[in-house]
């Protein structure tokens, strides 16, 4: 199997450097009696479909919610399920979705804005949840704003920190169409503002990090490994999921064309995923491990340290947690609230209308077929 290793800075470039490879091997032909060459050719071919079919491409980030791909890579579990498998790596879920556009890759876990807009876009579906982010996405001021001092002035939400007047009018680093977005808005929601009282500049988090770093914005979005770094400066955290009580959601997503040309492999790569799941949850040393590894080979400025603190604070999802997530009718299961409850928010600031959300709704966007498969296997 071959892993492409995104660029850490420019995914996009990731996307159009790799885009070249993966081409289908030729084999070479053998001489045969001629009264043998239709049969032999009619079984190669039923073969060649047969291989095919289980031949996937995973989009990742090098995350946390990309740890079991990356085990079943390294562990054999690919092999064992009949994936022939190969992954792919980027910055964000922006740069996922638009490599989706250009036929990348099958299947994938990215947050549900770029999730959303991949439903919008490309008919991409979410087939399962991955690992929660409600505490891995989170914003931060440095000491010495106005913001950080003060507290309590958010009414139901004690630890944000800062109120209206600190925060109208900051300039903020902001990965858009991101479930950072989606924290920054509902941060500014609480504090009774919206996206026009501020200014939000567009910055994948390892960019917003070295520029706030540098000196520039007051406000900066931030996820893990980032987020740990800026525990060690001279930064304070203003907002995360777990203060504004929403709920942040990995999703795990198909394309339309894999749901329809190749549903045994997703099925069988999600079967695999959530197996490294089970398997990896109660093994935090092997997770550190693996994680590290991902993170070191893809770039990331981490050490042990820093991954240990990843492991710990965002657990492998698992399959007992899948049930209770899916259980119910469409449309009233907890998955359902955990999906269009964020997307709700972008509705209601304009990103998004009424009438994306219908057509989300009639093409199941949030479809059950291969979890329920999942389970009754």
């Amino acid at each position: 199997m071959t892993k492409r290793i995104a660029a850490s800075v420019l995914a996009l470039a990731m996307v159009i450097l790799t885009a070249g490879c993966g081409q289908k091997q030729e084999g070479t032909q053998s001489a045969e009696p001629a009264e043998n060459k239709e049969s032999t050719e009619t079984t190669e071919s039923a073969d060649s479909t047969e291989a095919a079919d289980m031949n996937i491409v995973i989009s990742h980030q090098p995350q946390n919610h990309g740890l079991p791909s990356y085990i079943a890579e390294q562990e054999g579990y690919f092999e064992k399920n009949g994936l022939n498998a190969e992954i792919l790596y980027f910055t964000a879920g922006t740069a996922q979705s638009e490599a989706l556009g250009a036929d990348e890759w099958d299947v994938g876990v990215m947050g549900v804005p770029p999730a959303a807009s991949s439903g919008l876009a490309y008919d991409a579906k979410i087939i399962g949840l991955a690992a929660e982010d409600t505490m891995a996405c989170n914003y931060w001021v440095r000491s010495d704003s106005e913001i950080a001092g003060i507290s309590g002035k958010v009414e139901g939400h004690p630890e944000i920190l800062g109120d209206a007047d600190s925060w109208r009018g900051k300039t903020i680093l902001c990965p858009t169409g991101t479930s950072a977005h989606y924290l920054l808005i509902a941060t500014l929601n609480l504090l009774g503002l919206t996206e026009d009282d501020v200014e939000i500049v567009h910055m994948d988090v390892p960019s917003a990090f070295a520029a706030f770093k540098a000196g520039q914005g007051d406000i900066c979005a931030l996820w893990d490994p980032q987020s740990k770094q800026a525990a060690k400066e001279d930064w304070v955290m203003a907002s995360n999921g777990t203060w504004t009580g929403t709920k942040v959601y990995n999703v795990i997503v198909a394309s339309k064309k894999a749901i329809e040309e190749k549903p045994d492999a997703v099925l069988a790569w999600l079967k695999t995923y959530y197996e490294v799941c089970d398997d990896y949850n109660d093994n935090k040393e092997g997770q550190v491990d693996y994680l590290l590894e991902l993170q070191l080979d893809n770039g990331l400025d981490v050490d042990k340290e820093i991954v240990t603190a990843i492991v710990n604070e965002r657990p492998m999802p698992t399959t007992a947690e899948q049930k209770e997530l899916w259980a119910g009718e469409p449309g009233s299961r907890p998955v359902d609230s955990i999906v269009y409850d964020m997307f709700d928010y972008f509705v209601d600031s304009g990103k998004y209308t009424e009438e994306d959300k219908e057509y989300l709704q009639s093409i199941s966007f949030i479809d059950d077929t291969f979890i329920k498969q999942l389970f009754a296997d």
